[in-house]
């Protein structure tokens, strides 16, 4: 293996105020969650999940699987 990709920096998936518009456009709402987070998370992947959390949180039960999945 080349020596030079052992060595070079391991991505962190960290969020920047930059990245949040784009988020918006898969994950509506998120940047909203992210302005009023006391603490910010380390990772993109972190923020999804809480988001990820909160929703589920405010789906109505009666909403089924399959009825969440994307309608394209």
């Amino acid at each position: 293996m080349d020596r030079n990709l052992l060595d070079a920096p391991v991505v962190q998936g960290r969020i920047t105020e930059i990245d949040l518009p784009a988020a918006e456009k898969t994950f509506p709402g998120i940047s909203a969650i992210y302005e009023i987070l006391p603490e910010k998370p380390a990772t993109f992947l972190q923020l999804v999940w809480l988001y990820e959390e909160l929703m589920m949180e405010c789906e109505p039960p009666d909403v089924s699987a399959e009825d969440r999945l994307p309608r394209h």
